[in-house]
């Protein structure tokens, strides 16, 4: 990509210096900001806004690139955007003042809100659906499982009709912190429920028209008919070229399709300082982890916030991503600092331009993270021999320990093989990730157990016989096609000279790249998927037949059952 300083008429950019929050000058932020947008932008393509703040004080906003390549009309601060999920924080200022006005309480179950609703397994609370805690499956990945095109109408009553079909829960509340769009969408309609007014309203009146963010909308279906004036469109590069990727045919809302301007964002940004509408500390609420699961860890997402740090600075941020766009929003509590940016080019690396800016304005005060210092023992092969094997994780994924020659080797199904080095007689580490793997001998010197540390957190691993590979025979019993019922979606898994492929609805193809995987066999009935998919377990009837499949495991979607056919 063509390296250019982006002062063209097509990036309008305004200064003001304030020392507070950074030692660098206006003019060498300005320059060294345009310095990092040209890196990935070049004149004539799609841009953005970016907008600093420091405290209540405007430190940097520009506007760069085209809004509509089309017509070639430039981005300027006035230019809409869709900001995706990082309109979550939106949403959950929205319960806030709902709960800070005495109309609900985030402890309440949200069925409570919901009439007509079905009830979930577990109880399911409002502070659940703030936190990803709930275990409602998020409905961006049930529609790709569905099939449904995630660029055609989409209506919020499709939205909250989806949840209301698909009722199934990936975990118990409060035991995970798993992202799900449909917990925010349900926010929204709890807003609707309690406040009387549509999601759009509510927020405009009391959000939007006090801190006069006059051009910000809730894209609702009561603007189907309307054109979203001053609306960037969304761009995908494809080769040398553009690809409008943007759609106004969503009309879901609460996890996002808010479109917001430059100098809106700035005038919300101040609000987070210095709240104009709420009297309690928005700031200390959104950057301090109050809550912990059932198992006593600490919940780092607050409310429409992660909550964590960068080089050793406190950040609360969010982002967000949805066909054609990009943004990021980030605040820095102890430095009274706060970036932003809104992106009409999905082929630029949000996270990396701000993260430049952020290293830019903090400078003197980040601390760059060092990896722990790790003294590498060359234990003998004779050591090393007791600890091969395979080994369960608690949630089924099996790993292989294998010694070739002089080299100890971690084997994950559908995965390369990963190099061990010793940090001491029988503890070993990756430096192709980082996770760590303590093997544990009894008396004899016998390994049942080995201890698997990634996140964190240690999960005891039991030592597991190697399985006994099925026969061809054996494998084609698996072939045939699948339902999944409340979804209505049929996938069809083949079998071929030798190998088991699953078959996946259009919507993986056009979405993901690939329209089949094979399957590995891991162990009894259960095997794994290339790419994301993870473990597919087969189910059988009382007569030992195959009767169906259950994916374990997708991210934002857990056990999705098939009937066979």
């Amino acid at each position: 990509m063509k390296r250019v300083i982006i002062l063209t008429l097509l990036i309008k950019t305004m200064v003001v210096f304030i020392g507070s929050a950074q030692s660098i000058s206006a003019e060498h932020l300005e320059y060294k900001v345009d310095s990092l947008v040209a890196l990935q932008h070049s004149d004539g393509q799609p841009g953005g806004v970016i907008g600093i703040l420091s405290g209540d004080d405007v430190v940097l906003k520009k506007s760069f690139g085209i809004k509509d390549l089309e017509q070639n009309k430039p981005v300027d601060e006035n230019t809409l955007f869709d900001i995706a999920s990082t309109a979550k924080h939106i949403t959950a200022f929205a319960i806030l003042m709902l709960e800070y006005q005495g109309k609900l309480n985030l402890d309440d179950n949200i069925i409570d809100y919901l009439p007509g609703f079905p009830g979930f397994e577990h109880e399911v609370t409002i502070r659940h659906l703030l936190q990803h805690t709930s275990g409602i499956p998020s409905t961006d990945v049930l529609r790709l499982f569905a099939g449904w095109s995630l660029d055609e109408t989409w209506t919020h009553q499709d939205e909250i009709d989806l949840i209301k079909r698909y009722f199934h829960l990936n975990f118990k509340p409060n035991t995970k912190h798993v992202y799900s769009n449909a917990g925010y969408s349900l926010l929204a309609t709890i807003v609707e429920s309690v406040s009387g007014q549509r999601f759009a309203e509510f927020v405009e009146e009391n959000i939007f028209m006090p801190l006069q963010m006059n051009s910000s909308v809730v894209y609702d279906e009561k603007y189907r008919e309307k054109e979203l004036a001053g609306a960037a469109i969304g761009y995908r590069k494809t080769g040398e070229g553009f690809t409008p990727f943007s759609t106004t045919d969503g009309f879901s809302y609460g996890s996002g399709n808010v479109f917001v301007s430059l100098d809106d964002m700035i005038s919300w940004g101040k609000n987070i300082f210095s709240p104009d509408i709420i009297s309690d500390n928005i700031l200390e609420k959104i950057s301090n982890p109050y809550n912990t699961f059932e198992d006593g860890d600490t919940i780092n997402y607050t409310y429409g916030f992660y909550s964590r740090k960068y080089k050793g600075v406190r950040m609360v941020d969010h982002s967000g991503g949805s066909l054609g766009f990009r943004s990021q929003f980030m605040v820095f509590p102890d430095e009274n600092l706060l970036v932003f940016m809104m992106l009409n080019n999905e082929g630029i690396n949000s996270r990396q331009l701000a993260m430049g800016i952020v290293d830019l304005m903090l400078a003197d005060k980040l601390v760059d993270e060092v990896d722990e210092e790790r003294t590498v023992v060359e234990p003998d092969n004779k050591a090393i021999k007791p600890f091969e094997g395979i080994y369960r994780l608690p949630e089924g994924m099996e790993l292989t320990f294998e010694l070739e020659r002089d080299t100890f080797w971690l084997k994950i199904p559908g995965q390369p093989k990963f190099q061990l080095f010793a940090g001491s007689e029988n503890k070993f580490f990756l430096e192709a990730f980082n996770a760590q793997c303590t093997f544990l001998q009894d008396e004899d010197g016998k390994v049942n157990e080995m201890i698997w540390r990634e996140g964190g957190k240690d999960y005891i691993s039991p030592r597991v016989e190697k399985p006994v590979p099925p026969t061809d025979k054996e494998l084609a019993k698996y072939a045939g096609q699948f339902h999944q019922t409340e979804l209505d979606a049929e996938y069809s898994v083949h079998f071929e000279e030798g190998t088991l492929t699953l078959y996946t609805p259009e919507t993986f193809k056009k979405y993901l790249g690939f329209e089949s995987v094979d399957l590995m066999h891991m162990r009894d009935d259960i095997f794994v998927a290339e790419r994301w998919l993870g473990m597919i377990e087969f189910t059988r009837n009382g007569d030992g037949e195959i009767d169906g499949m259950v994916l374990r495991n997708v991210g934002r979607l857990q056990n999705l059952r098939f009937v066979k056919l």
